[in-house]
């Protein structure tokens, strides 16, 4: 008489889960890619409609009377104009994305420019999505802004580079509004490095 067995023996087991293995791991780097694309399109939405709060709220309120640094990120925190996705800290008196970068929002006298956004970007591996983020958006805002200033600071030194808004750009220079997809992702080439430079941007009107 013959006995038959039933059930899977250890070897085919082992390739089922193997074989989950496999899927769980490209399930988890596809969830991971997609939530990094959602906060990079809610931080592109935050930061806009910040830009766009401050620039009103700058032609509201007295401008800076001397060199000094007036922030007013707590006047936009009072007034109830910070986007969903920008919060305030009390204790720093800055404003933060959702992915923690640091945003200063401030008035100046004697240096070109009357107000400012500074936005503090830390290398990280969506910085050079990050970067084309507030280049694409100053480009919109061309129109209003003066230049934005990108400033790298790390290992290689310090380095600035200016992107001309409508008001100061002449033929030459690089202009925001003249910027295509392959000059923003030039510009934002070095954020692919891993090492610990900081980036930071400031937009000037």
């Amino acid at each position: 008489m013959k006995f038959y067995q039933s059930g899977r023996s250890m070897v085919e087991m082992l390739g089922v889960l193997a074989i989950i293995g496999v899927l769980s791991v490209g399930a988890i780097a596809g969830y991971s890619k997609a939530m990094t694309k959602y906060k990079l399109n809610k931080q592109a939405e935050a930061f806009n409609m910040l830009l766009v709060n401050a620039l009103q709220i700058s032609k509201q309120i007295p401008t800076a009377s001397t060199s000094s640094y007036e922030y007013h990120m707590d006047l936009l925190q009072k007034i109830n104009l910070l986007p969903d996705g920008i919060r305030y800290d009390e204790t720093t008196n800055r404003l933060f994305d959702n992915f923690g970068n640091k945003i200063a929002f401030y008035s100046r006298a004697g240096f070109g420019y009357e107000w400012a956004m500074g936005f503090s970007l830390e290398n990280s591996p969506a910085s050079f999505e990050q970067c084309q983020n507030l280049i694409n958006i100053a480009k919109a805002f061309s129109a209003e802004l003066l230049n934005i200033i990108r400033e790298d600071n790390g290992s290689a030194g310090y380095s600035s580079k200016y992107l001309r808004g409508d008001k100061t750009c002449t033929e030459g220079q690089t202009c925001l509004k003249n910027l295509t997809l392959d000059d923003i992702a030039n510009i934002c080439s070095q954020n692919k490095n891993d090492d610990n430079t900081e980036y930071s941007f400031s937009f000037l009107w």
